[in-house]
């Protein structure tokens, strides 16, 4: 593994590291506020998802910046790459006691291997890419992705880091850069090529076909110039009357929010 100690105790509490860390909050935040979404929280409704809301997923969001700092101080330490595992499962397990769900698990597993990953290696989709090798050559816990991916012999969120998340860097941040004043249209690009655990879980193969069918449809209604909220409004009572919905996509939009901001910001 490329070796985490080099760099640790310079770059732990570095404005760079800092500004990430905000960067991705903000982007968790920013998720949560675009309004609507097929399935998901927002400030509409609650989507396909009885145990969540708005507020909760606002409580989650606020959770992360100490999270973030636990990192840097595991990264100060020279800790190891279990040991900064263990600061994520941590984190995982506040989540669940303060907010009673599964709220944002995903995010907390892919923000932090952003981060790490910006901060110890020169290419940041090199990074994500090995760290990731090695955070799965090790025997996970039992998820419902890891059960999606045996099941359904689909890669999910497991092939998309290993290919140093392709979904965000090659659809979701140029989507952001052609349309800044649309980010549905980010979302759309998400939608289209993600293959979203979340939604096979809930749905089967045909759940993550929807997905994509209605990432290429709100794609092109954009790209016409048709307004899409009734649109939305109308898939997100599908998603809800049939228990679809499609957390994948929500954290790699926020990992979009998040490193198009942060770049913008260098």
């Amino acid at each position: 593994m490329h070796t985490l100690t080099s760099l640790q105790k310079r770059t732990a509490f570095s404005r760079d590291f800092r500004n990430l860390a905000e960067s991705l909050t903000m982007g968790a935040l920013r998720e949560l506020e675009l309004t609507p979404k097929p399935g998901l929280v927002d400030r509409l409704d609650n989507g396909s998802h009885p145990d969540l809301s708005y507020e909760l997923m606002e409580l989650s969001v606020m959770l992360l910046p100490r999270y973030y700092e636990e990192l840097a101080l595991c990264l100060y330490d020279g800790g190891s790459i279990s040991e900064l595992r263990a600061v994520g499962m941590a984190a995982e397990k506040r989540m669940m006691q303060k907010c009673q769900s599964n709220t944002h698990k995903g995010f907390i597993f892919l923000s932090g291997l952003v981060l790490l990953s910006h901060i110890v290696f020169e290419d940041i989709r090199t990074g994500i890419s090995e760290l990731s090798e090695e955070f799965f050559s090790n025997p996970l816990p039992e998820s419902n992705g890891s059960s999606v991916r045996r099941n359904f012999h689909t890669g999910g969120i497991k092939l998309e880091c290993l290919e140093g998340l392709p979904s965000v860097f090659e659809a979701g941040i140029p989507a952001l850069n052609r349309r800044p004043d649309n980010p549905h249209y980010a979302l759309a690009c998400i939608m289209e090529r993600a293959d979203d655990s979340t939604s096979i879980h809930r749905c089967g193969m045909e759940g993550l076909k929807i997905v994509r069918r209605d990432g290429a449809e709100l794609k092109k209604l954009i790209e016409e110039g048709e307004p899409a909220e009734k649109w939305l409004a109308a898939r997100n009572e599908y998603y809800r009357s049939i228990n679809l919905t499609m957390g994948g996509c929500a954290d790699l939009l926020a990992l979009s929010f998040a490193l198009k901001d942060f770049n913008r910001s260098q």
